[in-house]
This record gives C-alpha cells, structure tokens and sequence, in this order.
C-alpha cells in the first residue's frame, strides 16, 4: 500500500461521517449539511492531490511526508461532523479547524504536528497559523516550512474544491451557504461597504470585519478567498474548469449589479495576472 496512513484517514473519515449522520438524519438541513461535507472532503483530497503532484516544493520528497501531506488534507473537516451534530442538538457554533487538531492530537496515527497545526487554522486568516505558540515554537526550520506548506496546500484545496462545488451545483448547496437562502429581497443583493472595501484591496476578508450579512456579501467574502491562493497550480486549476468565470455568473444570480460585477472581474483579472502570470478570464 504506497500511503498506509491516507487510507486509515479515510476509514477514520468515513467513520465520522456515518456516525453523525445517524444523530442528524431526521433534519433535512443537517442531513444536506453532512452529506456535503463528506463530498466536500472527498473533492477537496483530488484538488489537493494535484497541488501535491505539480508544485515544485512536493517534488522529490518521500513517499512518508506525501501520504502526510494527503491526510492532512483529506481530514482538514475532520470535525466537521461533529460540529454538525453539535449545532443540531444545541444551536451553538464551534471552531471545527480547532476542535479537529484537538481532537486528532488524541489519535495515535494523526497526532503530528505536520496535520493538526495545517488543520487547526485552515478556515482563520493565515497570520493565526504565523502566530501560533506551537508553529513559533518549531526550531526545526525544515519542519516549520513543511507545516507552512502542507497548510497551504490544505487551503488552497479547500477554497477551490468549494468554488467548484458552488459554480457546480449552486442550487442544492445555497441553503448551505447563503445566510437567506429564500430571501430573493433587492436587500440581498447588496454588497456590504467593507467586504466591498476589502475585495478592491485584493484582500481576504476578515470575518469580524463583516459586519452585515447579506447572500450577495457572502459570495464576495467567498471570493475574496482568492487573494490567499498560494500555489500556481491552484489558479491552473480554476482555469481549466473554468471556476472564476462561472463564480460570476453565481454573482449574477444572487444579483448583483452588472456594473459591481464588471469591477470584479477586472480585480480578479488584474490580481491573477499580477501574482500568478496567468489570464483566468
């Protein structure tokens, strides 16, 4: 078997998944939620298997860091499940990303630092990972760049495996995704000033900076995620599927105006072109 340690991440995955669901199946929208999640972890693996094939930093490395790097990525959700379940039987959010590094930090097989450090900041900005004790703490300097970039990777697969998903399959996701999913309101359409603020500043968008919620906002914040794309492969990747433009006319739907929309693409187009050399519209 050439990664040992994927293949028990899937079972550890799969395990996960059937036993939340169980608790959760008697709610559609749970039921939907969980059921996406696993897919979703699935598709991230692919995109991330790519990044590890074609990017420079993977190539030559033992077949041991590579079946590291994947699992990572594989169980970047983790806890996704369970924060699935505890939102069910009690209403309240958790920090999944937190909460899985805990919670594989107590399986035998996972307990590294190369996986629970790029899962327990996969959804933060990425300074929390720079910042954190553990990660500053690292003397190893050729460990402290393979937990840099395996996070990279898990990030970056986790973004554009979720604009493949919502350019794909739009409709039976939104409830997942928008926070008034029924709301077809002009007020939905809006784009708050400060997520607007910081996508003309080719910045990701900080959640507590969000300070209303809208469908139209919640796509751009979604969007904003590009400005924390690492790796040229994951920007040839939404190129060859095609995902930024089809991510605009998912702005289309939840409406927003032609002319915030021309800007857009000509952020998008600009920012790609800059960073990565490469015209993705």
């Amino acid at each position: 078997m050439k990664y040992p340690l994927y293949e028990k991440a899937k079972k550890l995955l799969y395990s996960e998944y059937h036993e939340n669901f169980e608790i959760v199946k008697d709610s559609p929208y749970h039921k939907r939620y969980v059921n996406e999640k696993i897919r979703h972890s699935l598709q991230v693996s692919g995109a991330g298997n790519g990044i590890l094939k074609h990017e420079n930093y993977f190539q030559g490395r033992s077949e041991e860091f590579i079946d590291i790097a994947r699992t990572a990525v594989l169980l970047h959700d983790i806890f996704r499940f369970q924060e699935i379940r505890i939102l069910y039987e009690t209403g309240k959010n958790v920090d999944h990303g937190v909460l899985g590094a805990e919670f594989l930090k107590q399986q035998t097989d996972f307990n590294n630092i190369l996986i629970t450090l790029p899962i327990k900041h996969h959804g933060h900005m990425i300074e929390c990972l720079y910042e954190d004790e553990e990660y500053k703490n690292i003397k190893d300097e050729q460990l402290k760049e393979d937990v840099k970039h395996i996070a990279f990777a898990v990030r970056d697969a986790d973004k554009i495996a979720n604009w493949q998903l919502l350019t794909s399959e739009f409709d039976s996701v939104k409830e997942v995704w928008l926070p008034y999913f029924e709301d077809d309101s002009e007020a939905q359409s809006l784009l708050p000033p400060e997520s607007w603020e910081f996508f003309v500043k080719q910045e990701v968008i900080p959640h507590v900076a969000i300070k209303t919620r809208t469908n139209a906002g919640e796509m751009l914040a979604t969007l904003c995620w590009l400005f924390d794309i690492n790796y040229q492969y994951s920007i040839f990747y939404c190129k060859k599927l095609n995902l930024l433009a089809k991510f605009l006319q998912l702005l289309k739907q939840v409406k927003v105006k032609d002319d915030k929309i021309s800007i857009i693409q000509e952020v998008v187009k600009d920012y790609c072109k800059k960073k990565f050399d490469m015209d993705v519209l």
